[in-house]
This record gives C-alpha cells, sequence and structure tokens, in this order.
C-alpha cells in the first residue's frame, strides 16, 4: 500500500454526502435492558463526492487518481471542506521529563463529556499553511525551534520544552482517505464533458 501524495477537496457543492460511523458493541437481555459498549473511540468518516460534469482536463486528473490509487489499493490525500484545521484551543499537549518529539492532535467538543481526540498524521506543509506552534502560549519559529513532520505529524523540539510545559498547536491537515470500491466508470456526455458519477471514499485510521 502507498500513499499518493495527491489530495482532492474544495471542489464540491452542496451535493457533497458525508456520513460519520461509530461501532458499539449492543447486549440485549431478555428483560428488554440493553448494554452498550464503545468499541471505537474515535469514529470513521465516510464521503461520497459528486463528480457529475468535468472537463477533459479535470477529468484526466481525476482518472489518473483513482488510476493509481489501484481501487481500494492506495491511500490519497482528501481535504474535508467543513473539518481540515485544529485551532490552538483544540490542540494541547502537556510535555514530560525530556521528551522532545510530540505527535499533533486534535480534541473534537472538548468542553463535553462526549469529547475525543484523534492523531493528525498528514498536515499541509508550511507552503500552503503556516502552522503556529506555541510552549505555554510563546510561539515557536519553524527550523529553528522545532521540525515539522508533514507525512506523520510529529513536532521535533530542538530542546526538551520540560515537563508540564504545554504545548497547542494551530495547522491544517489533510484526511488520508481510500475508494470504497475497485471500480473506475466514466459517461460522456458530450464532447470533452464526462460524467464520473459519484465516487465513495471512506477514511484510512493510521
Amino acid at each position: 500500500m502507498e500513499v499518493i501524495n495527491t489530495f482532492i477537496g474544495k471542489l464540491f457543492g452542496y451535493d457533497l454526502q458525508f456520513r460519520e460511523e461509530w461501532s458499539t458493541d449492543l447486549v440485549a437481555y431478555d428483560t428488554g435492558k440493553e448494554q452498550r459498549n464503545q468499541v471505537w473511540e474515535r469514529p470513521k468518516r465516510h464521503w461520497v463526492l459528486p463528480y457529475n460534469a468535468l472537463l477533459l482536463e479535470f477529468r484526466n486528473k481525476l482518472k489518473e487518481l483513482c488510476s493509481r490509487a489501484k481501487g481500494m489499493y492506495n491511500v490519497f490525500l482528501f481535504i474535508d471542506p467543513y473539518d481540515f484545521e485544529c485551532a490552538l484551543a483544540d490542540c494541547s499537549i502537556t510535555a514530560i521529563a525530556a521528551q522532545t518529539v510530540f505527535q499533533l492532535v486534535k480534541t473534537y467538543y472538548g468542553s463535553t463529556a462526549q469529547t475525543w481526540t484523534e492523531n493528525k498524521t498528514r498536515i499541509q506543509p508550511s507552503a500552503i499553511f503556516q502552522p503556529i506552534i506555541k510552549i505555554d502560549g510563546v510561539t515557536k519559529v519553524e527550523d529553528t525551534d522545532y521540525a515539522l513532520n508533514d507525512d506523520t505529524g510529529e513536532v521535533t523540539f530542538s530542546g526538551a520544552p520540560g515537563a508540564g510545559k504545554v504545548i497547542t498547536a494551530n495547522y491544517q491537515f489533510y484526511c488520508p482517505v481510500r475508494k470504497e470500491d475497485d471500480e473506475y466508470n466514466e459517461t460522456t456526455i458530450w464532447k470533452n464533458v464526462f460524467n464520473m458519477g459519484d465516487i465513495p471514499i471512506v477514511e484510512v485510521i493510521e
């Protein structure tokens, strides 16, 4: 399996479909009562991408991506138009001892009891969005105070921040995804105009 360093996203109108999947183990008793056990600590996201009328140039780019994906096999990068950025308040990591390497995270609904936190491993590079990394509220300088690995979401500081120090981060990220089927279909609806139909994709949790 390979990750194709190509992304799609921010190309959709109101036809983009989204579904969030959780996993719950449900045990039903003869009394009518039930026991619910949470299996997944975070959701898996699904989208259906509408490509109903594409000109030849965009058809060729999408066809290449789908072919290189080899159906469900390879992973590519997607920008969810409604969830692609982490605010400083949603990424808070407390340093321990001599720790210098930290995984970027995003916490969802952190002010509620139903919160959860996800590792973010595919970060948009600085050329696209300059991240802000702080230690106890003090902004640090990339390539001087720290290095950010865009392919893992790991931040490595030049020196340990110190036990109890709080690292916060504002950054944008991609979502690694794969196709939900092994087929590719298209219809020519006019000269150099193509209907690709709906392409279902699902989040790959790394």
